[in-house]
């Protein structure tokens, strides 16, 4: 990590050196388990919450996919500690356990990684994967910032990385089936999508009293972003904060929007706006608790994503309206409610289809290295617009995406690409 000397790291030279280490091992010993009878070996970045359910399901599926873990990093000595515990008392063999996660990507026995760890390190880390050539399974949201959507998306592809991003709804069977009757044109001309999360229990407020500054590698989970005093609410309450998420857009709607990308084959809009604001949770939080969030697509429909956590009535993740009728995944059906003259004659319910189990099937695409259910274009397709509305709330300003640099810009100011 750098050091901190008042001035702003860049993003791509922090990169460069972080992973240099990574490079440098993978140059020594390239030994992925492409092969039907090598066993799969995973490094899991980021022990917490998320971490240890990971390390639950590849537990599950150590026989039925040859896998095992052989290395373990966290920036928080009890996470950590207790992580290497469970995969010794499990296998009888300690994991190799560090803070650094250069050290993990350096290791000539790491194939590949699982990346759990706060919003503000998935990109930065999945970047330096790719450049260490280990395949990489992601959380969402994949991005804090459209810049490092970028960086790792180009850096990704560069190195033919196999990746998977923690959207599992595109495992599932129904949201498959959805898909499928969806892109029919069952629908006739779709014209809006509403998707929406809503929570009102405070699961963002977590005690951290347990978190001593002895136990953390801070500069290492700063990632460069800034050059912040340890602070133990920054650590622990994260999801407040601009310098570790983009927010609600990001935390909860990567979920849903992700889908109605998926169910239109659309995955970036031309134009997008947010409002919100802090409403019920005067706790010291950046981002809003409440937003609506509103973008154009190119094939001429409106996407609406709302998220409050004052109220928690219950709707549809998604509802897709169209000209012959309406779709939402409670019902699972096509409905003629709210078709013109040529509306549907009867509901239409999804065709079974069946689950994949999300992390098999990366770990299947690891060895036969086909594309994922959710590949990094669907992972930097949610980061445009889950940033896109963050920066958008932000500003106060409408922003437009142009797709050929990359980059938003205020609408007006360009033709969205």
């Amino acid at each position: 990590m750098p050091q901190g000397n008042g001035e702003t790291t860049t993003r791509r030279g922090f990169l460069t050196s972080t992973a240099g280490a990574a490079l440098a091992g993978w140059a020594l010993s390239q030994t992925r388990a492409n092969g039907a009878n090598e066993r799969i070996r995973l490094g899991i970045i980021g022990c917490g919450g998320r971490g240890t359910y990971h390390i639950e399901e590849i537990e599950k599926l150590a026989d039925s996919h040859s896998v095992e873990i052989t290395a373990v990093c966290d920036v928080w000595r009890p996470n950590l500690e207790k992580a290497a515990a469970r995969i010794r008392e499990k296998t009888g063999k300690a994991p190799f356990s560090t803070s650094k996660y250069g050290e993990l990507l350096a290791r000539p026995d790491v194939d590949g990684v699982i990346i759990a760890t706060p919003d503000h390190a998935h990109c930065p880390i999945l970047t330096a994967a790719a450049q260490a050539k280990k395949d990489a399974y992601c959380e969402k949201p994949m991005s804090r910032t459209l810049e490092e959507a970028v960086l790792a998306y180009d850096t990704v592809k560069d190195n033919n990385i196999v990746v998977q991003i923690g959207t599992q709804r595109r495992s599932e069977g129904q949201f498959k089936a959805g898909a499928d009757l969806i892109q029919s044109g069952i629908l006739g001309t779709i014209t809006e999508i509403d998707t929406a999360w809503h929570d009102a229990n405070p699961r963002w407020a977590r005690d951290f009293s347990d978190v001593r500054q002895e136990d953390v590698d801070w500069e290492q989970y700063l990632m460069g972003q800034s050059n912040r005093p340890f602070d133990p609410r920054r650590y622990r309450c994260w999801h407040l904060f601009r310098d570790y998420t983009c927010g609600l857009p990001g935390l909860l709607g990567s979920h849903v929007m992700d889908i109605a990308l998926w169910f239109m084959n659309d995955p970036y809009p031309l134009y997008g706006t947010a409002l919100g604001g802090i409403y019920i949770w005067k706790d010291g939080r950046e981002h809003c608790d409440t937003i609506e969030c509103l973008y154009e697509f190119p094939k001429g429909f409106l996407l609406r994503y709302s998220n409050r956590l004052g109220n928690m009535r219950p709707t549809p993740e998604v509802i897709v309206y169209g000209s012959k009728g309406s779709f939402d995944t409670a019902s699972w059906k096509a409905v003629p409610d709210g078709g013109g003259k040529d509306k549907l004659a009867e509901a239409i319910p999804i065709k079974d289809m069946p689950s994949d189990n999300h992390m098999g099937n990366f770990l299947d695409c690891m060895r036969n290295r086909a594309a994922t259910n959710a590949p990094i274009e669907a992972g930097y397709a949610q980061s445009v617009v889950a940033t896109l509305a963050s920066e958008s709330q932000h500003l106060g300003a409408q922003l437009a995406y142009d797709k050929t640099k990359r980059i938003f810009k205020p609408r007006g100011s360009v033709s969205a690409g």
